[in-house]
């Protein structure tokens, strides 16, 4: 007869940590904790039935991740936004983008070119936004797998990543601001674009498509900017 191992206590306390860490870490990139928010560990524990250690290691995690500033005498908070934070997220994303985009066109092959027409045609089945202004659920992900497909083939696992990374952080200021933009954009003429000058090869088209698109997002952002 076999036995399942039991977990350590440390085991336990790992887990649970993770467990809060994706939790919290999905409530402030999803903007359920506004930025700013004080984290006070009596609300923290309630809200995520947790003990003080695994909030406490999860808080940390995120520190590193710049997603929760550590205050002397004042505790844990979501970190705040910015203007600028918003430039510098949105432009080091393109210049990595292009990076993988460039490098991809050298050494893409026809599966590679086949998932980014599918990538394209699972997000041009879905509107950014809902009729009450709210980013549409199955947007978010299918944008990202669609960006992700046109550099899938650069060979860096690293650029990847960060393209990741920098990605989840820029949604928090799309999400934020989902209803007070004012401007009106043709997106999916935007990705369309994007997606025909890469399956053509054509580098400078699809960095100069790439910029344009991030850059009016940025415009688009900064226009209807409301720090209240």
């Amino acid at each position: 007869m076999t036995t399942t191992p039991r977990r350590t206590r440390s085991q336990s306390t790992r887990t649970l940590a993770s467990d809060v860490f994706e939790q919290l870490r999905a409530d402030i990139l999803e903007c359920r904790l506004a930025p700013g928010t004080r984290l006070r560990f009596k609300d923290l524990r309630a809200r995520y039935a947790s003990g003080l250690t695994p909030i406490r290691e999860a808080l940390m995690r995120l520190v590193a991740d710049d997603l929760v500033i550590l205050e002397d005498h004042k505790g844990f908070r979501v970190a705040p936004v910015s203007q600028e934070e918003l430039v510098d997220l949105a432009m080091t994303w393109f210049e990595l983008e292009a990076l993988g985009i460039r490098q991809s066109i050298k050494k893409g092959d026809d599966r590679w070119a086949a998932n980014i027409k599918a990538r394209f045609r699972e997000l041009s089945k879905h509107r950014m936004r809902t009729p009450h202004g709210r980013l549409d659920a199955g947007w978010e992900p299918r944008n990202l797998a669609f960006h992700e497909s046109l550099y899938a083939a650069c060979g860096s696992p690293s650029l990847m990543r960060f393209c990741r990374v920098l990605s989840e952080r820029f949604s928090r200021y799309r999400r934020l601001w989902a209803r007070q933009l004012t401007r009106k954009r043709n997106i999916g003429k935007e990705h369309q674009v994007l997606c025909r000058a890469v399956l053509n090869r054509d580098t400078s088209a699809a960095v100069a498509a790439l910029r344009k698109h991030r850059t009016t997002t940025i415009q688009d952002l900064l226009a209807d900017w409301n720090e209240n």
